[in-house]
């Protein structure tokens, strides 16, 4: 059997979206993946010693949750084989906000596909986000994409378009997708709902889409419409 992908979603910067990139872009592929809950073929991984991507997915109706989850930050060794886990097609790694953990970071790293590392449209997330590609994942070729997430479209774009110029002018690889804010996204956790749980109205289909769209744009497929 082929070996998974594991997707790392890093970045030094605290706040930034990171467990709720890796729930909800695990939900949305295991979705088009035909997942099965008694058997899914995604797995979330959280190195971040607040597990913060175990709480959300402990609060989710086991019968309705579409991946599997497991607490690995004081697990180096199970860390190391996450790329031999066969049974799985996607692994998403939700790492901590820091650099604890330095090990086991440095396990994830190793076994890593590709990295995702979110950003927000605030300048103080802009230093953080370029030592985390210079300084973890470009040394190790790691192919990864920079994700501008949490942009509150209520704000207009001046700080989107800010963090834009940036990136380009840093050479920073990043996606063509936005990720939103949304109040769904902020209360999802305490709910027990990823966003494939979202009731229907348009802003639940709007929230969707941008990590059926993300998915896509990343190649770990995804249903726009």
């Amino acid at each position: 059997m082929p070996q998974p992908q594991v997707h790392l979603v890093i970045s030094q910067k605290g706040g930034v979206g990171k467990t709720t990139l890796a729930v909800n872009l695990a939900a949305v592929v295991s979705d088009t993946l035909g997942g099965d809950p008694a058997q899914p073929p995604v797995l979330v991984a959280s190195i971040d010693p607040q597990g913060s991507a175990v709480w959300w997915a402990e609060r989710v109706d086991d019968e309705q949750l579409p991946f599997d989850y497991d607490q690995l930050d004081d697990r180096p060794d199970d860390v190391a084989k996450l790329n031999k886990l066969e049974e799985y097609t996607h692994i998403f790694v939700d790492a901590p906000g820091s650099l604890a953990r330095p090990a086991v970071l440095a396990r994830a790293l190793e076994v890593a596909t590709d990295a995702i590392v979110p950003v927000i449209p605030e300048p103080l997330a802009y230093g953080p986000t370029e030592r985390t590609v210079l300084d973890l994942i470009q040394p190790r070729n790691l192919p990864y994409r920079v994700v501008r997430n949490l942009w509150d479209r209520r704000d207009g774009r001046l700080d989107i378009d800010a963090l834009t110029e940036w990136l380009d002018g840093q050479g920073l690889a990043y996606t063509n997708t936005v990720v939103r804010r949304f109040k769904l996204h902020t209360t999802a956790a305490a709910e027990g709902r990823v966003v494939t749980q979202y009731p229907s109205n348009r802003t639940a289909t709007e929230a969707r889409t941008d990590f059926l769209a993300l998915a896509l744009e990343l190649g770990y497929g995804g249903r726009v419409a």
